[in-house]
């Protein structure tokens, strides 16, 4: 059997630096969609850009995976 001291290779980190990624990229969303519904003009490119912004961020995560038995291996070296 394992112990539970070889599953955890990192130290957990806070909580506040874990969910602060996903909070900012949830209020940039609901930004952006207040943003088209209540202006017009030079609101609906600010909308068009807070939209694409955790858009492009998910695409970035989905096309390039970070792969943590290669960086838990180099950290080893």
């Amino acid at each position: 059997m394992m112990s539970s001291q070889s599953l955890s290779c990192t130290p957990p980190r806070p909580r506040v630096r874990v969910w602060r990624t996903p909070i900012l990229l949830g209020i940039l969303t609901c930004f952006g969609l207040l943003s088209a519904l209540l202006g017009s003009g030079i609101w609906n490119v600010v909308s068009w850009i807070a939209m694409a912004i955790p858009l492009l961020v998910g695409a970035g995560f989905w096309v390039f995976p970070r792969n943590k038995t290669r960086t838990v291996q180099h950290r080893r070296q």
